[in-house]
């Protein structure tokens, strides 16, 4: 009878969780049928039949915990399959993109951008040679093209030269030796209504991708780019 006590504690134990709570009903009903179902009466002798009783009833109990297993099982979460709600694929780690201070059209740039997937987070300032920002942006996305330019842009939050505030800026630069740059302005792709449309009416437009005067044009001082 121990033996028995044991095996419904453990069963009981087990299905105490709030998940378990129907497959608690389930155990009562299957072990209330065994202390109430009539045992029938043997030729064997006394000790054996009760060694038999207590063998059955540790058999059934055993089936009891199948079928509160079954049971339970049933209660579980499907969408995210054991113990909880579905695993969130892990969010992209931010990497550099391009950063540096070095001069560009003639003018001091501080430029800070990181990206992360799809997304860009930085600044770029632009100054004259006194030290006065013309103007600066919060960068918003990134584009590189085919032959291996990288467009940057965001939204202008200060201007007093060069670009207005509240239109789109943009810095484009060419991987080489020297690396070379050309600022973009919100005139350049006027109908955009996003930060990657602007890009992309700006991408193959002669001023981004010609090299020389009034295009890209060699900077002077330090600048790291993706690899």
């Amino acid at each position: 009878m121990s033996q028995e006590r044991d095996v419904t504690r453990i069963v009981r134990s087990w299905i105490r969780e709030d998940q378990h709570e129907s497959a608690d009903r389930i155990l009562g009903v299957v072990l209330d049928r065994l202390d109430t179902t009539p045992q029938r009466r043997s030729w064997w002798p006394a000790w054996r039949s009760n060694r038999m009783n207590t063998y059955a009833k540790l058999i059934a109990a055993a089936a009891a915990v199948l079928v509160v297993a079954f049971a339970g099982f049933q209660l579980l979460p499907r969408s995210g399959g054991v113990g909880g709600d579905p695993t969130n694929a892990p969010s992209p780690s931010p990497s550099l993109l391009a950063r540096g201070d070095f001069t560009a059209k003639g003018a001091p740039v501080e430029l800070d951008a990181t990206r992360a997937g799809d997304s860009v987070t930085g600044t770029m300032t632009v100054s004259d040679e006194t030290g006065n920002t013309l103007f600066a942006v919060d960068l918003k996305c990134a584009l590189t093209a085919e032959d291996g330019r990288i467009l940057i842009a965001g939204d202008t939050t200060e201007a007093k030269a060069w670009a207005t505030k509240g239109t789109y800026s943009a810095i484009v630069l060419k991987p080489g030796s020297p690396v070379r740059a050309v600022f973009g302005f919100g005139e350049d792709a006027a109908s955009a209504t996003t930060c990657m449309a602007y890009l992309e009416g700006i991408i193959d437009q002669q001023f981004t991708t010609a090299v020389g005067d009034g295009g890209l044009e060699p900077i002077e001082g330090t600048l790291e780019l993706a690899p």
